[in-house]
């Protein structure tokens, strides 16, 4: 893909709240397509981050990264990067995932939509750092290598070890050819929190969650806009002070 710069955003509370804002957002994009390439990140998966696309002002993407980072699909033919798949399924096995876990009745099962052969997902409301643990823990003791994600106090994903938001976004701006420093991500909540720790240019939105906003560093802007406009106000941040 031949950009000089790639803007990767987590789409639902991020790209997607205020209609207003991401006209506003949407408007930018088509000035500026040539030299920015756009990538959306979302626990979502592909088809259903097309569909919001296709119904929406929603700019269209270069690629998908869906399933909290277990997923990349090239937009809009769909197709999917192998690689990165045989790239986070060492020691992974997702139905023997889910029967360890089927043993803690605290945690009730996403339904079939969310989950992937990559990404084992439930609710669970309000859990301290000692109950992610345990869990944790309870995972990997199963000898499958797992990681998890939770966010918005309720929605706790188990993925690969390998993958997640920010190390999926690494391996794609790679496979491009762009470094670091010209990619600039944006998010919103816990989910999001890998894409900052890759060394691109963050851009934290007005609306987020705490565990972004107590989020610190020189590479990291924190919106006062929220939504679609704290992602333009960020990128215009960047593309002033990078």
């Amino acid at each position: 893909m031949a950009k000089r710069n790639l803007l990767i955003s987590d789409v639902d509370g991020t790209m997607l709240g205020d209609d207003n804002a991401l006209e506003r957002f949407a408007e930018w994009h088509e000035a500026h397509r040539q030299p920015f390439g756009l990538v959306y990140a979302s626990g979502r998966f592909f088809d259903s981050v097309v569909e919001s696309v296709l119904t929406s002002v929603l700019p269209e993407p270069n690629a998908i990264i869906g399933g909290v980072g277990t997923d990349i699909q090239l937009y809009p033919s769909g197709e999917v990067m192998e690689a990165w798949h045989e790239k986070i399924s060492r020691n992974w096995d997702a139905a023997k995932l889910r029967e360890v876990l089927s043993q803690h009745p605290e945690l009730e099962l996403q339904p079939e939509e969310f989950q992937s052969p990559f990404k084992v997902s439930y609710y669970l409301t309000d859990a301290d750092p000692a109950d992610l643990q345990a869990l944790w823990k309870r995972a990997n003791e199963a000898s499958t290598e797992a990681t998890i994600v939770y966010s918005s106090k309720r929605d706790l994903d188990f993925l690969p070890a390998a993958a997640n938001k920010g190390t999926a976004a690494a391996f794609l701006a790679s496979q491009w050819g762009i470094p670091p420093g010209s990619v600039m991500v944006c998010g919103d909540s816990g989910n999001d929190k890998a894409l900052f720790e890759q060394g691109f240019l963050g851009i934290v939105v007005g609306n987020a969650h705490a565990e972004l906003k107590k989020l610190r560093g020189p590479r990291i802007y924190h919106a006062h806009e929220p939504f679609a406009a704290g992602v333009l106000e960020g990128v215009r941040h960047w593309i002033q002070h990078a």
